[in-house]
């Protein structure tokens, strides 16, 4: 499965990256992920509840330039990859271009609900909304 999409967010692109880089709240907007914790700055373990994914994941970030681009890709279990480009389009609206590649191993089917198309779409849409609301985007 490939996914690039596109979408706007009302907030600075500053407060967008923040959010990028928190991982540990990555639970509350994408579906199947209980947590995600940052071993260290560049190793994160991603607890999942998604079918035919091990619960339990290690990714690593490939590239990070604040405010600009983050991404990352699993080391085990799944292939997996995610990057986010930030555009400015002015100083309260940013531009976010993702890019998630996944394909299972072998044994794991891709029927999984929570790893199709529309679910990782939505969960783009949930994230936009999550930094919306946040206090700091509407100053």
């Amino acid at each position: 499965m490939q996914i690039d999409e596109s979408f706007e967010v009302a907030a600075p692109r500053s407060e967008v990256f923040r959010m990028l880089t928190s991982f540990e709240q990555f639970a509350e907007f994408m579906t199947g992920v209980e947590s995600v914790f940052a071993e260290t700055k560049e190793r994160l373990r991603w607890r999942v509840s998604i079918a035919g994914v091990p619960e339990t994941f290690y990714a690593v970030i490939t590239e990070n330039v604040p405010d600009e681009r983050i991404a990352w890709s699993s080391v085990d279990a799944t292939t997996t990859f995610w990057s986010a480009q930030l555009t400015e389009i002015d100083p309260g609206m940013t531009c976010v271009t993702m890019h998630v590649r996944w394909e299972p191993r072998g044994d794991v089917s891709l029927d999984a609900p929570e790893l199709d198309e529309l679910a990782v779409r939505c969960d783009f849409q949930r994230f936009r909304q999550l930094v919306e609301s946040l206090p700091a985007a509407a100053a």
